[in-house]
């Protein structure tokens, strides 16, 4: 059963309006279970995606009870893919430790194994688009599945573009660096 209360508060002359609702939440599984025909409907772009030398692609899939957030969870993963494929800092930590405890038949092995990985992409992904999409309902979710494509030329642009700035700053900073020591050198013998 769902309650609604509606009050005025009068604070300082302005009007406060709250609506306060009473009821059970809904709650939706955005993970379903693996079903065999789930799987025959992912889409073919989704498993095979094209290939072109001018254009990076990246598919990606996403659940949500709204349609239009699982299309944007969609794209917005595909462009994680995408900046992935044009750089992407890794770091990793590995452990693994090994114990034999006790004596001949009576010994036992112990050995754990960790392994953790992050990764960490930023780039600007000017010219990223959708090519392809498909919004499949599964136990009462979208799921959506795309296929983003960018621009090879637009991505080597960028990083032209990068490199510049970077040089320019640099030639900058050298630049100031030389007058400082230029500035100290005149002190020095002015005194």
């Amino acid at each position: 059963m769902k309650k609604t209360i509606l009050g005025y508060v009068f604070v300082a002359t302005m009007p406060f309006v709250a609506l306060v609702g009473c009821g059970g939440a809904q709650k939706t599984n955005l993970t379903p279970s693996a079903r065999e025909q789930t799987v025959e409907q992912v889409p073919d772009f989704y498993l095979n995606p094209p290939t072109d030398p001018s254009f990076l692609f990246a598919t990606s899939s996403a659940t949500s009870r709204d349609l239009q957030m699982s299309l944007d969870k969609a794209k917005t993963a595909g462009r994680v893919e995408l900046a992935k494929q044009m750089e992407v800092k890794m770091n990793n930590l590995t452990q693994n430790f090994g114990e034999e405890v006790g004596e001949g038949d009576d010994s036992e092995l112990l050995q754990t194994f960790t392994s953790v990985t992050k990764s960490v992409a930023s780039q600007t992904l000017n010219g990223s688009r959708v090519v392809e999409s498909k919004v499949l309902v599964e136990s009462g979710i979208y799921r959506a599945y795309v296929l983003m494509s960018l621009p090879i030329g637009e991505a080597n642009r960028q990083l032209m573009q990068e490199i510049r700035e970077n040089k320019n700053l640099y030639t900058r900073f050298r630049a100031t660096q030389a007058f400082e020591e230029l500035d100290k050198e005149l002190k020095a013998l002015g005194e």
